[in-house]
């Protein structure tokens, strides 16, 4: 029974590198534009009007984990 699930499993890897040397053979002249990669305009606005609307950053994790911003604290103080 291990014998045939030898052969499964390297039949399954011998078609996940085929279907990967097969991808790689049709994409391989395509080109893009830089102007074709770029994000959406408006989702850029909107993830830069949640940015601004966070008014400090920084301290926004700190207000997630207030015990482990507690243990941190108190093991930086230590080691000074």
């Amino acid at each position: 029974m291990s014998n045939w699930l030898i052969w499964i499993a390297a039949a399954i890897a011998v078609l996940v590198v085929a279907s990967a040397l097969v991808e790689a053979y049709l994409k391989r002249n395509t080109r893009r534009r830089l102007s074709e990669m770029r994000p959406d305009p408006a989702e850029v606005k909107r993830v830069a009007a949640v940015e601004r609307s966070d008014p400090n950053p920084v301290e926004a994790p700190d207000a997630d984990e207030p015990s482990l911003e507690d243990r941190n604290r108190r093991l930086s103080r230590h080691r000074k």
